[in-house]
C-alpha cells in the first residue's frame, strides 16, 4: 500500500510538505506543489480516509435514510442529494428504511458507528423519538419530506396540503361530489397535511369531508387495495380518490378492478408522485407532481450549512407542488 511516506520520497519533499499540499492547508510554491502532485499521480496514491478523518475530525459522508429507493420520487431526491454533495467533496451513505421505525434505529446506530458527518432523514411513522435523540444531542440533522410533528428541527418538504387541495379542485370540476382519500400513517405530517389540504377543499365548496372517507395506508400496493375497499365497503357512494403515492394509487386500481368499477367512468384517481411513463398509463392519472430533485437538493445544502454553523437558527423550507392534467376519456358517472 502506498503511503504518504513513498510520495514525500519520490518527490524528495518532507511528508509534511506532501500533507500541506494534498490537503491544500497552507502555501506551498508551485514547484514543489507540481512535484509532490506529480509524484502521487504516478505511484497512484490513495489518502488514509480514517487517518485523515482523525485529524479532521470529519469523514466527509453523509448518511441519508429514506422509505424505498424502487420509487422514483425517493430516487430523484436521492439524486438531487448526491449532485449537492459532490460539488463540496462529500460521498453518500443510503439506507432504505421500508417505513420501519425498527430498521431506522438500526440503520441509525450503523450511520453513528461510521461517524457520518450529517444525517438526511425521511422519519418512519412512529420513529421520531429516536430521531429527536440526534437533534438534542447536536448532531446534524435534517429532515426531508416529512417534518417531525413533535419538535423543531431544520426541514425541506413540499406544501403537502395545498398539492393536495389542488388534486381535490381538479376532481371537483370533473363532477365528482363524494371524494375519498388514501394516505400514510397520521404519525406522519405528509398525512396530516394532505388530509387537511382535501378537507379545505372540500368545504371550500360546501361538500361533506366525513371521516369514513379518509383510508389510511403504508404507502405499499396492499395498503392501497385494502384503504380503497374499507372506504367503499362503507361508502360506495364515493367516486374519485385521491392517492397520497403512486404505489397506493395502483392498490387502488386493483380494488375497482375486483369490484368491475371502471376508472375514471366509475370511480376516478388522482395521485402524488410523478413519473414520464405515466403518458402512457391507462387510465389517465393526474398527479401532483413534487419538486423531487430540488427538494434533495436544497436539503443536502441546508445539511452543510447545519454542519459548517451549527448554532444557526432552525429553518423550514417549503417548496410549492403543481399538478399535472391528464385528461380522462369519460366525465364520472352520476
Amino acid at each position: 500500500m502506498i503511503t504518504i511516506r513513498d510520495v514525500a520520497r519520490k518527490a524528495r519533499v518532507s511528508t509534511y510538505t506532501v500533507s500541506v499540499v494534498l490537503n491544500r492547508s497552507a502555501r506551498v510554491s508551485p514547484e514543489l506543489t507540481e512535484r509532490v502532485e506529480k509524484a502521487a499521480r504516478e505511484l497512484k496514491y490513495t489518502p488514509n480516509a480514517v487517518a485523515r478523518s482523525l485529524q479532521t475530525r470529519r469523514t466527509k459522508t453523509v448518511a441519508m435514510l429514506i422509505p424505498d429507493i424502487a420509487s422514483p420520487f425517493y430516487a430523484n431526491v436521492v439524486r438531487g442529494v448526491e449532485d449537492r454533495l459532490r460539488r463540496d467533496g462529500y460521498s453518500l451513505l443510503l439506507g432504505n428504511t421500508y417505513n420501519d421505525p425498527a430498521e431506522q434505529e438500526r440503520y441509525l446506530v450503523l450511520f453513528r458507528s461510521r461517524q457520518a458527518d450529517g444525517i438526511l432523514l425521511f422519519v418512519a411513522a412512529g420513529g421520531e423519538d429516536d430521531a429527536k435523540r440526534l437533534v438534542d444531542e447536536g448532531k446534524p440533522v435534517v429532515f426531508v419530506g416529512r417534518s417531525p410533528l413533535t419538535f423543531q428541527a431544520d426541514s425541506v418538504t413540499a406544501d403537502n396540503k395545498s398539492g393536495t387541495a389542488l388534486a381535490i379542485e381538479h376532481l371537483i370540476s370533473r363532477g365528482h361530489r363524494h371524494i375519498g382519500i388514501i394516505t400514510g400513517q397520521k404519525q406522519l405530517s405528509t398525512s396530516t397535511d394532505r388530509v387537511a389540504g382535501w378537507r379545505a377543499a372540500l368545504r371550500r365548496h360546501k361538500l361533506s369531508a366525513p371521516a369514513g372517507y379518509v383510508g389510511e395506508a403504508d404507502w405499499t400496493e396492499d395498503g392501497g387495495f385494502h384503504a380503497a375497499n374499507r372506504v367503499l365497503d362503507r361508502h360506495p357512494e364515493v367516486t374519485a380518490f385521491f392517492a397520497a403515492n403512486f404505489r397506493m394509487m395502483t392498490g387502488l386500481l386493483r380494488a375497482l378492478q375486483e369490484r368491475g368499477l371502471r376508472c375514471p367512468q366509475d370511480v376516478e384517481a388522482a395521485s402524488s408522485d410523478d413519473s414520464s411513463w405515466l403518458d402512457v398509463f391507462s387510465p389517465p392519472i393526474s398527479t401532483v407532481v413534487q419538486p423531487s430533485y430540488q427538494m434533495g437538493e436544497q436539503s443536502a445544502a441546508l445539511l452543510l450549512l447545519r454542519m459548517e454553523k451549527p448554532d444557526r437558527p432552525v429553518q423550514s423550507i417549503v417548496l410549492k407542488p403543481e399538478l399535472r392534467v391528464r385528461t380522462a376519456p369519460a366525465a364520472p358517472r352520476g
